[in-house]
């Protein structure tokens, strides 16, 4: 019986360390450019047909389709946003990533605060806000959250 419990003492101390570092493995920066660009490219392609309706929208000059199209954008992009800022981020990458998580999380306070306030001009901020991520991304090596979103 003594023998039964300290295997199996054994067996959770070797299931704890085996969690430890699969969990540490899975901060490398290589694991994180990949789930973090797995998590931007699922949005990617909403983002762009987005992106089309608005287009469209404006070309017909019909400003309520075009609201519609930026209000399930700016919705979608809180989501993403939310997925990114949650996803931790290994030590090796804190420098680079931080200033990002940052501006991410300002932009993400200027959409909720256009949308109670029903403020456009506060989703305009949060519009030019956005547009130096796409080098910042980029740099760190999340291209699908950049360029290639």
């Amino acid at each position: 019986m003594l023998m039964t419990k300290v295997i199996s003492v054994a067996a959770a101390a070797t299931f704890t360390v085996l969690l430890a570092v699969g969990a540490a493995g899975a901060a490398t920066p290589t694991a994180y450019r990949a789930q973090v660009n797995a998590i931007c490219r699922t949005y990617n392609p909403t983002f762009r047909r987005l992106h089309a309706q608005v287009n469209d929208a404006i070309s017909r000059n019909d400003q309520v389709a075009e609201g519609l199209a930026l209000g399930q954008a700016f919705a979608l992009a809180l989501v993403e946003d939310g997925r990114i800022e949650k996803t931790p981020v290994p030590a090796a990458m804190r420098t680079t990533m931080t200033p990002i998580l940052n501006r991410l999380k300002t932009i993400d306070s200027y959409i909720r605060l256009g949308q109670s306030k029903r403020d456009p001009s506060l989703l305009v901020v949060a519009g030019n806000l956005m547009a130096p991520l796409v080098g910042a991304f980029d740099a760190a090596g999340l291209r699908d959250c950049g360029s290639d979103s």
